[in-house]
């Protein structure tokens, strides 16, 4: 361990006990103590008692700046009133129906206001299924079995989008598919065509080696979880979108993170490029679970549509759930979507966004710490690195260990982020907060410069 990291731990530490005897308990209980791989962190997990705008408390009764917030859905911070308010309204009236709700027609209508490639719209639980459901309708629709998707781009838990993220195999123009850990079927491997990103010649090459077999492309227009805020080039995705076109294969985008948080109208808004098919989440639910996917009305209307009577002959897909009308989720998007929609939110977004990354890069520059932030509008990650960050290659070979040290580091001195995970700004931060993100990273990076 080196010094620096050794520093965090005994800080954090000294700040942490009841986390640390909560930690005790809960791993007698729960498969390392937390209810989701996302939650585990180095020497244990911090326990979260509440949080509110811009802030988050801990069990010891520290405070942070919450620069995770909940991985992203928070885009107005913690419990924004208008949302909160909205909710507790709904909740007089009901949780949830299978039967659909007047809600359902609403959100939707505001998302197509802002993404009109969006025509049709069902509503999910979380953006796994949404990207689940989203491939599904590709293979329905086309015919075909494979899905493309791109080296170190994450879409979700389950299995057959577990593939090719945090590891690689293969030269980078012709990846081969990885599980992505243990329990991940051979067959689900077999269907998949791993792409290189941000590589347009082989990408392109690629899709056309396998066109006749591929039912859709998915991407992150900025990498996510896998790659935080790594951005994918606009030579790049106009390319994709040009070559699957071409050969009746569906583009899907995916959204989850970038849908209502680069820009109301999300990437398609910031890059010009339109899918077939877009998966949302996280923004979109208000702070509640919900999810979305949807696009062209072609697509949807003749694979999604259930069947109207017995003359109608299509073979539809199966998509159902409990909560697909969750009332309180609905209340909380559409109130969420309301406020985004006021002017100057995105301009903020940005500022504080940009003030981000380009303060790291600056703090690193005048202390000699080859450091990158990559990101785009209130999205950033942290890179140490003289090279380019541009795909998942790039990434394992930056310096992981000095990562992981700063992610302990801001913790330890109060700004909440998971290890590796990318960061964000959100709409509740003043410029106070902003200020004091950069002041901790000054302080952090000066400690491991020492080191």
């Amino acid at each position: 361990m080196t010094d620096a990291r050794s520093t965090f731990v005994d800080l954090y530490t000294q700040r942490t006990p009841g986390s640390l005897r909560l930690y005790e308990e809960a791993r007698r209980h729960l498969p390392g103590g937390v209810p989701g791989n996302a939650g585990f962190r180095p020497p244990y997990p911090l326990y979260v008692d509440r949080a509110r705008g811009p802030f988050l408390w801990d069990v010891d009764g520290n405070q942070y700046i919450d620069s995770l917030i909940g991985g992203g859905p928070h885009i107005l911070g913690h419990s924004p009133p208008a949302v909160m308010d909205a909710v507790a309204k709904q909740l007089s009236s009901g949780t949830s129906t299978i039967a659909p709700s007047p809600n359902n027609l609403v959100l939707a209508e505001k998302i197509r206001k802002h993404m009109p490639h969006m025509e049709m719209i069902r509503f999910v639980h979380t953006g796994s299924e949404a990207v689940h459901m989203s491939m599904r309708v590709a293979r329905a629709f086309t015919g075909r079995q494979k899905i493309g998707k791109f080296e170190g781009n994450f879409h979700g838990g389950y299995d057959n989008l577990l593939v090719s993220g945090t590891s690689f195999a293969g030269p980078e123009e012709r990846p081969v598919s990885l599980a992505e850990g243990a329990g991940i079927p051979q067959s689900v491997l077999d269907d998949t065509v791993v792409l290189p990103y941000n590589n347009t010649d082989a990408a392109v090459a690629l899709i056309e080696e396998h066109a006749s077999e591929l039912a859709g492309v998915v991407v992150e227009a900025v990498g996510g979880t896998w790659m935080a805020g790594i951005v994918a080039e606009q030579r790049f995705l106009e390319a994709i979108r040009e070559v699957t076109a071409r050969h009746g294969i569906l583009l899907i985008f995916d959204e989850v993170i970038t849908g209502f948080r680069v820009a109301l109208g999300g990437s398609t808004a910031v890059t010009g490029v339109t899918p077939d098919l877009v998966a949302l989440a996280k923004t979109i639910g208000g702070g509640l679970p919900m999810g979305a996917f949807g696009g062209r009305r072609d697509v949807m209307d003749h694979v999604v549509t259930p069947p109207r009577d017995a003359d109608d002959k299509r073979v539809t897909i199966f998509q159902s759930g409990t909560f697909q009308t969750n009332l309180a989720s609905l209340a909380a998007g559409i109130a969420m979507l309301s406020e985004l929609e006021k002017p100057g939110v995105y301009e903020n977004l940005e500022e504080t966004g940009e003030q981000v990354r380009k303060g790291i890069e600056k703090i690193g520059a005048n202390l000699g710490l080859p450091v990158q932030a990559t990101g785009q509008g209130p999205i950033f990650g942290v890179y140490f690195t003289d090279e380019p960050v541009r795909t998942i290659r790039d990434v394992l070979a930056s310096d992981r260990e000095t990562a992981g040290t700063f992610y302990l580091g801001l913790v330890a001195h109060g700004i909440y982020i998971t290890p590796y995970h990318l960061g964000f700004t959100n709409a509740a931060q003043s410029q106070n907060e902003i200020d004091q993100v950069l002041e901790v990273c000054q302080r952090v990076m000066e400690t491991i410069k020492e080191d």
